[in-house]
């Protein structure tokens, strides 16, 4: 029965493109097409036959939802240009500072393999008819924005039907083989894969990103996933850019509003889809900016979780004096909930890169902390007392003290009974170091 349909389908093409040669994506486009056609008949109660394919004239007018109608030789779609000048501002970003942003010396806190430049990228937001993925799942907007001389230009690509769905991935598609650094929200695990799988299954070569996708949700995560209740695109805007959207719809309810759509072709919602689409990537410029300033100058006027984040990027970096120096200032903002993660960072940076005696201080701070549970800078402390000082009368009380803290400890905790025991295993070579040294005084 298969076989029959796609026989008929072929024949259907043929007949109807006379002495045009077919392609992979012409036949791809045209099956779907007759197909969505022939549901649709059979739905209405017709037969399948001659009736299937009705003059273009005669459909419902889809209409423009205030964009452009875009022909060409695969059909139409809609493209929708917003213009934010330079003067305006995203929430508290001036969005003159996507032309004077410094991205220079960027790499390490970009992960990307070159340094960012505004004219080089591109931001990339969809909208699909689902949220779970998958080879059903398919992106009717597109959303590009770009810096130009006049501001940050925002192009949408809107499919009003799933035959428009060539034109508009192969428009968009060109547009974004125009840049070099591809920059999403989220893109590197849904946007990006999604749109990929349908520029393959539409017949459009794909474009590989590779090292040069900048997905600024795990960055704003590394950020202030430890302040914020979550790190979604709207707690961001909010919380770290000050930007309240009015009349905006959540993105859950966006398949549904595109579903029906397509039913009803009544364009009210539509519209809000697309005003929520581009204020995505409005935000995106936005947050990119608030990126390069806070890496660019660390330590002026940083939070304390911010300090802290930048410090672990940095870290990771091998840019030790600076982390330290953002690690410091973070514990200068005392009282804050990320001290104590500074000062271990800090403690362990120090006693690498300078020596264990320098960091004895730290060590001490945080296990004199009234209160405190924790472990390791007591055996840090005992360490460096035992090795370098030969103080074991000293190393023995700090170990004393860890085995009674780890004693709080659940007795399933297989992580505690590894450390408790190794624990014991020093009190034990510890008091055999103690009496050999009394018996050699006798």
């Amino acid at each position: 029965m298969i076989a029959n349909l796609k026989g008929k389908l072929r024949a259907m093409k043929s007949s109807s493109l006379p002495g045009k040669p077919e392609t992979a994506r012409d036949a791809g486009t045209t099956a779907w097409d007759a197909g969505t056609e022939i549901m649709a008949n059979l739905e209405q109660g017709g037969d399948s036959g001659s009736g299937c394919c009705p003059n273009p004239e005669s459909r419902p007018d889809r209409g423009s939802l205030g964009g452009t109608v875009v022909s060409g030789q695969d059909g139409e779609f809609v493209r929708k240009r917003t213009i934010y000048g330079y003067e305006e501002s995203y929430g508290r970003i001036p969005l003159l500072d996507l032309q004077n942003a410094v991205f220079a010396d960027s790499l390490w806190w970009t992960r990307l393999d070159r340094d960012l430049c505004p004219k080089d990228i591109v931001f990339l937001d969809t909208e699909t008819t689902g949220l779970a993925g998958g080879t059903g799942t398919v992106a009717f907007l597109v959303g590009l924005g770009y810096v130009e001389e006049n501001g940050l230009v925002v192009d949408q690509y809107l499919m009003r039907d799933f035959d428009e769905e060539v034109p508009m991935l192969q428009a968009a598609a060109d547009q974004l083989r125009r840049r070099s650094i591809l920059v999403t929200f989220n893109g590197k695990s849904f946007d990006w894969p999604l749109l990929e799988s349908r520029l393959i299954l539409s017949g459009i070569p794909p474009i590989h990103w590779e090292d040069t996708h900048l997905d600024l949700l795990p960055a704003a995560r590394r950020l202030w996933s430890a302040r914020l209740p979550d790190c979604s695109l709207s707690t961001l805007e909010k919380e770290i850019l000050s930007q309240r959207r009015t009349d905006d719809i959540p993105g859950s309810m966006i398949p549904h509003i595109y579903l029906d759509f397509l039913k009803s072709r009544r364009p009210g919602r539509m519209r809000q889809v697309l005003q929520h689409n581009e204020w995505d990537i409005a935000a995106m410029a936005a947050l990119l900016v608030h990126f390069a300033a806070l890496y660019h100058d660390p330590e002026i006027d940083r939070d304390a979780c911010e300090l802290l984040g930048i410090g672990k990027e940095l870290e990771r970096a091998h840019r030790i004096r600076q982390a330290a120096a953002c690690y410091q200032e973070c514990i200068n903002l005392a009282p804050n909930p990320f001290v104590l993660n500074a000062k271990k960072r800090l403690a362990y940076l120090t006693k690498r890169y300078r020596g264990p005696q320098e960091a004895m201080e730290l060590w001490a701070d945080l296990a004199g902390k009234e209160g405190s549970s924790l472990c390791f800078p007591l055996i840090e402390m005992a360490k460096f007392l035992e090795h370098q000082q030969k103080d074991f009368p000293g190393a023995l009380e700090c170990t004393e003290k860890a085995i009674l803290l780890t004693n709080r400890f659940s007795d399933s905790d297989i992580g505690s009974q590894r450390l408790q025991a190794e624990l014991l295993h020093r009190r034990q070579r510890l008091m055999k170091k103690m009496r050999r040294r009394m018996e050699q005084w006798g």
